[in-house]
């Protein structure tokens, strides 16, 4: 009955032209746009009131879920300078009664709609009904993040509540997307130029940071006032280097040898700006997906000659550049010199992961017991708690035994999903997911909401891939 009245709003004509505006290649533009400008503004309240509205509204009246895939990706990229906690701005804006009360209506609006989504829309996808191949370590993962530190004297109901956000993360969405989603040849380019349009904004926000906010000190990059509101210089090094990918894929997709050539010129200054956030492990992990990016085009694709010629230049143009202005550069990127293979007393937070692990094996001690007694990151936020740096210590000391089960199992799913029935899309969703994943060996990402929320969306759009690739290709690509 409400799913009839629905389709009847669906035909009226001007409801039929706000539809395919929000299905076009224009909305996430104008989506982003605002974003970008809210950002330097402080009008994200705003934004996210906006954001809000869009998401119920296609939630509701959308055929397919493809609309929520922009807010998803760069609603984060919204949050201003002014108003973030963080050092050196320091703003308790965020931390306002009327500001969380706005955004817990907010969230209420838009989960209320997603279960209004899913139950009324029933002739869609069932991801249950399905052989949806990472389905069961997906829910095994974030039941275990829900159950994290479970019967440890020191849990603490922000345990509780950290758990079901990050499951929700991981798992909800997961299966909203494969649900909702109306896939076609089309998806991965969709989404891929939804991840180039957020490093687009990313690669603005840096750049006015770095010009006109007084980050560069003597011809020195100081990384520690390198905050762009939604994240630090980690964060939004990270962000990029795991958004990257996308540019070759769409390099490989294009038609045109000129529009290959573009984004191809893209992926590396994504890199560059990966750089200048003078994070050590994207840089590293980018750059090591970046190579095996290259190596793979320059042997097979659509545009072969073009990529050779363009590693061959690039490489001789880097090295000139590289000499020429050696002196210049090592001013730049002094921190690099200066940390070098610094652990960052990384191996000592592993190590107290370990033992937390040993007070509590089975379900882990939580995510908020402390690394260790009176220490701290000392990086203001207001819910989430220090972290291990490392997503396998991590499962362990906050999951224990039943936490570090359930990710195996969770990565061996996923590793299978990506790399049976061989598809170019799932080789693009393996690369971000591979560097969230490998990035977050060594830092703090995939337990941060956001990058989950990608992570979920790619799995789903991998498994809706995978039900439409032919076991046996015609043709082989790459």
């Amino acid at each position: 009955m409400i799913y009839e009245k629905i389709q009847k709003i669906q035909s009226q004509p001007v409801m039929e032209k706000i539809l395919r505006f929000f299905d076009g290649n224009l909305y996430p533009l104008i989506y982003a746009a605002l974003a970008l400008i809210c950002s330097f503004t402080g009008l994200e309240v705003a934004f996210f009131v906006l954001t809000a509205i869009v998401v119920v509204f296609t939630a509701i009246f959308s055929k397919d879920s493809k609309p929520l895939i922009a807010p998803l990706v760069l609603v984060v990229y919204s949050v201003s300078q002014k108003h973030t906690p963080q050092y050196p701005y320091n703003s308790d804006y965020l931390y306002r009664t009327s500001v969380l009360a706005t955004m817990g209506v907010l969230l209420a609006f838009i989960a209320a709609a997603f279960v209004f989504r899913m139950i009324v829309y029933k002739g869609q996808k069932n991801i249950f009904k399905s052989k949806a191949i990472a389905l069961w370590g997906t829910i095994a993962f974030g039941a275990a993040l829900v159950l994290n530190g479970i019967f440890y004297k020191g849990y603490h109901y922000y345990d509780l509540l950290l758990g079901i956000a990050l499951a929700v993360s991981f798992v909800f969405f997961y299966i909203y997307f494969y649900n909702t989603l109306e896939w076609n040849k089309e998806t991965g380019i969709y989404v891929a130029k939804i991840l180039i349009v957020a490093c687009g904004v990313i690669l603005i926000q840096l750049a006015e940071m770095l010009i006109f906010d007084g980050v560069i000190e003597n011809g020195t990059i100081n990384k520690h006032i390198l905050n762009l509101g939604w994240g630090l210089s980690n964060n939004v090094g990270g962000m990029l280097a795991m958004f990257m990918p996308a540019c070759f894929y769409l390099s490989y997709k294009a038609d045109a040898g000129w529009k290959s050539g573009l984004y191809y010129a893209f992926g590396f200054v994504v890199l560059l700006g990966v750089a200048l956030t003078l994070s050590r492990t994207s840089l590293l992990v980018g750059g090591v997906a970046l190579v095996a990016i290259m190596i793979l085009m320059s042997i097979r694709g659509r545009h072969v000659k073009m990529v050779r010629i363009f590693n061959i230049v690039l490489i001789a143009c880097g090295i000139i550049f590289c000499i020429v202005f050696a002196d210049k550069l090592v001013e730049l990127f002094e921190h690099y010199i200066d940390k070098g293979f610094d652990d960052s007393s990384r191996f000592q937070i592993w190590k107290n992961g370990l033992l937390n692990f040993l007070k509590a094996p089975i379900f882990g001690v939580g995510f908020y017991t402390p690394i260790a007694p009176d220490w701290s990151y000392n990086i203001e936020n207001w819910f989430f708690p220090d972290m291990y740096h490392n997503t396998i210590i991590q499962m362990i000391a906050s999951c224990g035994v039943v936490g570090i089960l359930a990710y195996i199992f969770h990565v061996a799913q996923g590793v299978v999903l990506m790399f049976r029935r061989f598809s170019i899309e799932r080789l693009f969703y393996f690369f971000v997911v591979f560097v969230l994943s490998v990035m977050s060996l060594l830092d703090n990402h995939i337990f941060h909401v956001f990058p989950a929320l990608v992570y979920s969306m790619l799995f789903a759009v991998a498994e809706r891939d995978f039900e439409n690739t032919p076991e046996k290709l015609k043709e082989q690509v790459l």
